[in-house]
């Protein structure tokens, strides 16, 4: 099983160009389009049995730390296992699209929303720039309904970091909620602005102003919530 001679057949050289001035990366970019790593992963899931999957040597290329992070997420293991699995795999995350990827890949969370929040609060422990923000975006992508919000939203109050890819983090967040819970969220943005840093607290109010789900009175409310 040669992983790295089947994607390499998708190199994309205007796509790779595109990839290295958005993602700051210790891992060599290919150039290869998500969905198509999407699919490979999904061919050799099928094709080949885990053991030879999990024993493959994905470390040097962003492309197959992706296709590593599809495996992980839809491979047949126990739970147990996964979770193992998820914590090794976060030690090699060293940017933004491998992270919100990864996150977006891990659709067996929705099964047991209360059982993966105990995995949770060990990950946000880990004061790391992608721990903090896998945290942030797995509770965005999976824990933005009306039994969380009000958790989500305190959650993300306690995240403190000097770190840009957590604050954006912190602030896309805070847009969706914006967008899905107007009132509570404003509400709760309102009564808690002073302990929100202003780099912070602006681009949620930018990021929520782009989204034309919020009315015009609601975005002109917003933009006083600014500090200058």
């Amino acid at each position: 099983m040669d992983i790295l001679n089947i994607i390499k057949k998708y190199k994309d050289d205007k796509y790779k160009q595109f990839q290295e001035k958005i993602c700051k990366t210790k891992y060599e970019i290919i150039g290869i389009k998500i969905p198509i790593l999407r699919k490979i992963s999904k061919d050799l899931i099928k094709n080949n049995n885990t053991d030879e999957l999990l024993c493959y040597n994905y470390d040097k290329y962003f492309e197959l730390i992706i296709i590593e992070g599809f495996i992980i997420a839809n491979i047949n293991v126990d739970y147990n296992k996964r979770l193992m699995l998820i914590s090794n795999y976060l030690k090699k995350i060293d940017n933004w699209a491998i992270c919100d990827t990864f996150c977006s890949a891990l659709k067996f969370i929705k099964k047991d929303l209360e059982e993966f929040l105990n995995y949770l609060n060990k990950i946000k422990k880990v004061k790391k720039e992608y721990y903090q923000r896998f945290y942030i975006v797995i509770l965005l992508q999976y824990y933005l309904n009306n039994k969380y919000i009000n958790y989500n939203l305190e959650e993300l109050l306690n995240i403190k970091s000097d770190k840009y890819y957590v604050k954006m983090a912190i602030a896309w967040n805070y847009s969706i909620c914006l967008v899905k819970y107007y009132d509570i969220t404003y509400n709760y943005l309102k009564n808690n602005k002073d302990k929100i840093d202003t780099f912070t607290l602006n681009k949620i109010v930018s990021k929520a102003k782009d989204s034309y789900r919020l009315t015009i009175i609601q975005k002109e409310e917003l933009e006083k919530l600014k500090k200058s």
